[in-house]
C-alpha cells in the first residue's frame, strides 16, 4: 500500500464500474425515484449529459497538472493549508459513505439471510477483507476486481433484462413526474448518483499512463448513467408503487422475479453473492483512498497500519445509526448534498482557479523570455 502503485487503463475502468455497481446496490435508483417520481428516467438522462460535460471540462483542466490529483492541485493553489482542508473534506466523505453503505448492506443481509446473526459479525466479514486487501496493496484490490468484472458488468444487465417480462411501459409516464422543477432544478441534487467523479479526481496519480485519464473518465461516467437509467426504468416499469414507498432493498425485489425456466429459479442468492464481492471492492478501495489521503496530510511512512483504527472508526459510525431508515435519512439530508457540493462545486472551483493560476504563471514566464 505504501509503495507507489500504478494501474492500467482496463484495470481502472473495471474498478470504477464496480464502484458504480455499488451505488445500484445501495439503492441510489430508488432514492432518485422517490424524489422525482416517474420523471426519474428523464432526470438521469439530464444529469448524465451534465456529468459528461462536467468531466470533459475537468479532464481538460487536469491536463495542466501532470501526475496530480485534486489534493495536489489544491496544494498548488493554496499551499499546505488548502491541501489539508480539501483532503479532510474528502476523508469525511469517504468515511461517512463507507459507514452508511456498511450499515445498509449488513442490515439488509441480516434481514434477508442472517436473522439470528449479530450485526457486528456481518460487518466484520466485510471489514476484515478490506484490511487484508489494503495490506496487500492496490494491485490486490484491482486484481480481484478484474477477475470478477465480467460478472459485475453483465450481472446488472442480465438482472434488468431477465425481469423484462413484467415490464409495463405505461408506468414510465408522465415523463416529468412531479413537474419540471423536480426534474431539472430540485433534481440536481441527484448528481450524487455520479459520485464516481469524486474517485476520478483522485485517480490520475494511480495510472500507468496519464493520457488515458480522459477516456477512463468518460467511459466511467457514461456507464454510470446507463446503469442507473436501466435500474430506474426496470424498477419503475415493474413496481410503480416504489415512487411512493421507501423500499429498503428495492433492487433485490427484481431478483425475486428472475427465473430461467423450471431448472433454475430463485436466483436471488447468486446476485447477493455477486453484490458481496462488489461491496468488498468498494469498501477496500474506499479504505485505500482514505489511507492515501492521510498519508498526504501527515506524511505517514506506513499508512497501512492505520487501517485497524480506520476499520474501528467506520464500524463505530455504522453502529451508531439506529436502523436503515436512519441511514437513509442521513444520506438524503446530509451526505448527499455534502458530496454534490464537494465534488461538483468545491473541487471544480479549486481545479479551475488552479488552472487559471498556472496559465497566468506561464504567461509571465513567456514575457520574461
Amino acid at each position: 500500500m505504501d509503495k507507489i502503485e500504478k494501474i492500467g487503463k482496463f484495470e481502472a475502468i473495471t474498478l470504477l464500474i464496480t464502484l458504480v455497481a455499488n451505488n445500484i446496490i445501495f439503492n441510489i435508483s430508488s432514492m432518485v425515484l422517490n424524489s422525482t417520481s416517474t420523471g426519474a428516467w428523464v432526470n438521469i438522462i439530464y444529469l448524465s449529459i451534465i456529468s459528461i460535460i462536467f468531466i470533459l471540462i475537468s479532464s481538460a483542466l487536469f491536463k495542466s497538472f501532470s501526475n496530480s490529483d485534486i489534493i495536489d492541485v489544491s496544494e498548488y493553489l493554496g499551499g499546505k493549508f488548502l491541501k489539508c482542508i480539501v483532503a479532510i473534506l474528502y476523508i469525511i466523505y469517504f468515511i461517512g459513505f463507507s459507514a452508511l453503505c456498511l450499515r445498509y448492506f449488513s442490515n439488509s443481509l441480516q434481514l434477508i439471510y442472517f436473522k439470528y446473526s449479530p450485526l457486528i459479525f456481518i460487518m466484520l466479514l466485510f471489514v476484515i477483507p478490506a484490511i487484508i486487501s489494503n495490506k496487500a496493496g492496490l494491485k490486490a484490490i484491482v486484481g480481484v476486481t478484474r477477475l470478477s468484472f465480467p460478472f459485475t458488468f453483465f450481472g446488472i444487465i442480465i438482472l434488468m433484462f431477465a425481469a423484462s417480462n413484467d415490464f409495463v411501459w405505461q408506468y414510465l409516464f408522465p415523463a416529468f413526474g412531479y413537474g419540471l422543477d423536480s426534474v431539472f432544478i430540485n433534481g440536481l441534487s441527484n448528481l450524487f448518483a455520479f459520485n464516481v467523479i469524486g474517485y476520478l479526481f483522485l485517480l490520475k496519480p494511480m495510472l500507468k499512463e496519464e493520457k488515458h485519464f480522459k477516456t477512463i473518465s468518460i467511459v466511467s461516467v457514461i456507464i454510470c448513467g446507463i446503469y442507473i437509467l436501466m435500474s430506474i426504468i426496470s424498477l419503475l416499469m415493474t413496481f410503480p408503487f416504489i415512487v411512493e414507498t421507501d423500499e429498503m432493498f428495492s433492487i433485490y425485489l427484481l431478483t425475486r422475479l428472475v427465473s430461467f425456466g423450471n431448472f433454475l429459479q430463485r436466483v436471488d442468492a447468486i446476485f447477493i453473492l455477486l453484490w458481496i464481492f462488489i461491496f468488498l471492492t468498494f469498501l477496500s478501495f474506499n479504505f485505500y483512498c482514505i489511507l492515501k489521503l492521510f498519508k498526504k496530510i501527515f506524511n505517514v511512512r506506513h499508512s497501512t497500519e492505520m487501517s485497524y483504527s480506520l476499520s474501528v472508526l467506520v464500524i463505530g459510525i455504522a453502529l451508531a445509526f439506529k436502523d436503515i431508515r436512519t441511514v437513509k435519512y442521513m444520506f438524503r439530508n446530509y451526505l448527499k448534498l455534502y458530496a454534490v457540493i464537494l465534488i461538483f462545486v468545491v473541487s471544480f472551483i479549486i481545479l479551475l482557479l488552479a488552472y487559471l493560476k498556472k496559465k497566468k504563471s506561464r504567461r509571465k514566464d513567456m514575457m520574461k523570455k
